[in-house]
């Protein structure tokens, strides 16, 4: 019992002691670190030239926490470089991250690594094997392009997915670097594309997006089995996916079509039955592979990945437009609780979606509320999916709502709600007319944002139908008495002008009240006057008389007052005087001219085409307009400095038969239908080693003298005997196709010497040493019939016997006694 005790006493002092020295290696290791924990170079340095695979991990993992800060550490590269063969998988990770990083920096010293990751290629762990051809490609040094090829073939057939799923990626990587390989790798990446395995398939998709994404061609046996797979493919795998099949079916699968469809009653009345002939349904027929597209598709509606949600719903948008695609809608407004960024996109997308179909979002119009927290950039998209899926239906709930942001403080949100209620006017004219109701209230408002936007706006209104809105023109001349902001009140002056050949009693007495105050208007209202009392003065001389002009001395040193001969006369005049002597350059140049075109009668031709020119109807589009053209999910509806974007190819009105998109199955005939019922062939023999077998039956019996075929003829009735059966039911078809093409070559044994007799018997032994395996059941036969011919003694029986065995037997010990027993047979 002591001696017990004894031996724990010692082993817990034992393991203390292992901790006590473990823990100080561990402080020594970190003393390294600086007090702001930065390493100091000679101790990464000593740490990396260690013979320690422990220390040489330190090493790497404080370079891995520079790199990590953003610190320069290509001074230990050579250091680096040395531990590319180390033994450890930690290391060998840490240099590969570190050579993929500085490798293209410094060129030189990384072609000294590039042994150590070629061998690394044959490693048995698969992903050393994989990081190595990571690594290799990602050292962008075009001399090593043959290198990264070679790694590549090797690569591609690895056992290993991981491998593969590299060797995927180091493709598009190497024509990168040397585009002259375009072919080579193409054919690497047909092997590729037809991996599996669903981990490979999404890098190598991806690869031949970024290389040859027109060879579509290369993707017909592969359409159905991607299909099927779609699911199980890596999310970022899955948008190159369905983005390619995409494309695919529009050029190789024909377009779905709507079809009428009469409901067939039965047990129905006549009348009833002509009734329901007329009312027909209208079904939208598809291809069964496209069918097969869409049924794979639609769960990724429900990923939790937005680009696999936005690259599944471009497939249906571009597919099938013509189809239901209300469930489009509910994937798209669950994205908007995510975070911002993504929110921004899903909005950008959402609103050219409904300018393609405004129904489509009617039913979740509570999800574009704008939020106090809502950003500027996502409560402008909100307000505008508002706006697109306004209707006569949710038109009152889509005002409302516009009308509340036009009264918040924040004067972003409001400039961007009466916009958002001008588009809104457009959709018609029952909307029109409520949404200019509303926009005259608010004119008297003291929020200049809001009292200028909606002047604006209500200008955009009239302009629809002038003459339907003069009495809107009266409203807004009395208002202008009680407008004090001065951008609303050259607002009303400008519209006011604009309507003056319609509304002539209206616009001559604005005129005149705006004369009286004409020095204490702003800058901007001063030049709409002026404005004003032009276009007034061009109507007035476009129907006063033509008279002759009277010529005056000094009128081109100064111009004198006309008569009054009419007030309007007088009141011109009167502004142009005004506007002569005011402080603004802009102003007396206005005056000036309008002074010039309109003192003189002949020239009213082109006053009139100067201020009484007809303004095209004003049209407010929506923000997003003009990016339908552009892909759901691409990145040119978010940044629209992007010009290039890749179209989606037309549908094709030619296209093949769906039997190209087949998988093509290797698989082997069976042999055994040829065999006679009651031989039992064993499952191991093949067609081609048949064949092979036939056809040295065949050489030999072109070459044997008479001798050797009553020999042979002996071997058949061995034969025979052994599977129980009359050598004419049961001779297997070899030895009668033999037997028949010895007939016909008689003539040609008999006229063969002996000296072509043994070159040819020394071919045939080679062509049995080539042979690789053969069955159980020619070896038992074989050996039948070696015993017969020991009792019968007969030599020559004895050369054919072994001539036989050469054609069963692959070792090199039996071939040569074959070949001697044929030579002491002759």
């Amino acid at each position: 019992m002591a001696e017990s005790l004894s031996k724990i006493t010692a082993i817990f002092e034992t393991a203390k002691e292992l901790t006590m020295e473990a823990a100080a290696s561990a402080r020594t290791a970190t003393a390294s670190l600086g007090e702001d924990g930065v390493f100091r170079q000679r101790d990464v340095q000593r740490y990396l030239n260690s013979r320690h695979e422990k220390e040489k991990l330190v090493g790497m993992k404080a370079i891995a926490t520079m790199m990590s800060k953003g610190q320069d550490v290509t001074e230990y590269f050579p250091d680096v470089v040395k531990n590319s063969a180390a033994q450890t998988l930690e290391v060998r990770k840490l240099v590969y991250i570190y050579l993929l990083r500085y490798g293209q920096q410094e060129s030189d010293l990384a072609l000294l690594s590039i042994n150590a990751i070629q061998k690394s290629l044959g490693d048995q762990n698969p992903q050393i094997r994989a990081m190595a051809i990571k690594v290799l490609s990602g050292i962008k040094v075009p001399s090593i392009a043959p290198i990264i090829l070679l790694g590549i073939r090797k690569a591609i057939v690895d056992m290993s997915a991981i491998v593969r799923r590299a060797a995927a990626v180091a493709i598009g990587k190497c024509f990168e670097l040397d585009k002259s390989n375009l072919e080579t790798l193409v054919g690497y990446l047909v092997t590729l594309l037809a991996d599996k395995s669903f981990y490979v398939v999404g890098s190598a998709v991806q690869t031949f997006v970024n290389i040859c994404p027109d060879r579509l061609d290369m993707l017909h046996t592969n359409y159905r089995r991607y299909c099927n797979m779609l699911a199980d493919i890596e999310e970022w795998g899955q948008v190159c996916v369905l983005d390619m099949l995409t494309r695919y079916v529009r050029v190789y699968v024909p377009k779905g079509s709507m079809v009428k469809k009469q409901k067939d009653e039965f047990y129905s009345d006549d009348e009833e039955s002509g009734k329901e002939a007329e009312e027909q349904q209208e079904d939208f027929v598809i291809d069964p592979d496209l069918e097969m597209l869409l049924a794979a598709a639609k769960p990724l509606l429900q990923s939790r990945n937005s680009a696999v949600v936005l690259a599944a719903v471009n497939l249906f948008n571009a597919l099938v437009p013509e189809a239901d695609l209300s469930f489009l809608g509910p994937p798209l407004v669950r994205l908007l609780s995510r975070p911002s960024e993504i929110q921004y996109v899903v909005l950008s997308n959402i609103a050219v979606l409904a300018i393609q179909n405004n129904e489509l979002f009617a039913p979740y119009l509570k999800y574009f509320y704008v939020f106090p927290s809502d950003t500027p950039e996502i409560a402008k998209l909100k307000i505008e999916a508002l706006t697109l899926s306004c209707s006569e239906s949710t038109v009152s709930e889509v005002l409302s709502e516009l009308q509340y942001y036009a009264t918040s403080v924040d004067k972003f949100l409001v400039a961007e709600a009466v916009r958002a209620i001008g588009r809104c006017a457009q959709t018609s004219n029952e909307i029109a007319r409520r949404c200019l109701r509303w926009l005259l209230k608010q004119i008297h408002s003291t929020d200049h944002t809001l009292v200028g936007e909606s002047l604006t706006v209500i200008r955009y209104i009239i302009q629809l139908s002038p003459k339907d809105h003069i009495k809107t023109v009266a409203k807004l001349a009395v208002a202008l008495d009680s407008a004090k902001v001065s951008l609303a009140r050259a607002s009303i002056i400008w519209l006011v002008g604009e309507f003056a050949g319609i509304a002539r009693y209206i616009a001559p007495d604005v005129l005149r009240k705006c004369a009286k105050n004409f020095a204490d208007e702003d800058e901007s209202t001063k030049l709409q006057i002026v404005l004003l009392a032009a276009k007034l003065y061009s109507y007035y001389i476009e129907d006063k008389p033509v008279q002759e002009d009277q010529e005056q001395e000094d009128q081109q040193l100064e111009p004198t007052i006309r008569p009054p001969a009419d007030p309007m006369d007088l009141l011109f005049d009167y502004i142009m005087l005004l506007a002569r002597y005011d402080t603004s350059y802009d102003l007396r140049d206005r005056a000036r001219l309008y002074k010039s075109v309109l003192s003189n009668q002949s020239s009213a031709p082109v006053a009139k085409l100067l201020l009484q020119a007809p303004k095209p109807s004003p049209h407010a589009p929506s923000p997003s307009q003009g990016k339908e053209k552009f892909l759901i999910g691409s990145s040119a509806l978010v940044c629209a400095r992007i010009s290039e974007a890749r179209p989606l190819p037309p549908w094709s009105s030619d296209t093949p038969d769906a039997s190209i998109r087949d998988e093509i199955k290797n698989e082997e005939t069976p042999v055994f239908a040829s065999l006679p019922k009651k031989v039992k062939p064993t499952p191991k023999k093949g067609k081609k080693e048949i064949k092979k077998k036939k056809v040295v039956v065949e050489k030999i019996k072109q070459v044997k003298p008479k001798s050797v075929k009553k020999a042979e003829e002996d071997y058949h009735t061995t034969l025979d005997e052994f599977f129980g059966e009359p050598a004419a039911t049961s001779a297997p078809v070899m030895v009668e196709e033999v037997e028949d093409s010895e007939q016909e070559q008689d003539e040609k044994e008999e006229a063969e010497d002996s000296e072509s007799e043994v070159e040819i018997i020394v071919e045939v032994s080679d062509d049995s040493e080539e042979e690789e395996s053969e069955d159980d059941s020619e070896d038992e036969v074989s050996e039948g019939d070696d015993e017969n011919e020991e009792e019968e003694g007969d030599s020559e029986e004895e050369g054919s016997e072994s001539a036989s065995d050469d054609q069963v037997e692959t070792e090199d010990e039996s071939d040569d006694a074959a070949a001697r027993g044929l030579l002491s047979g002759q």
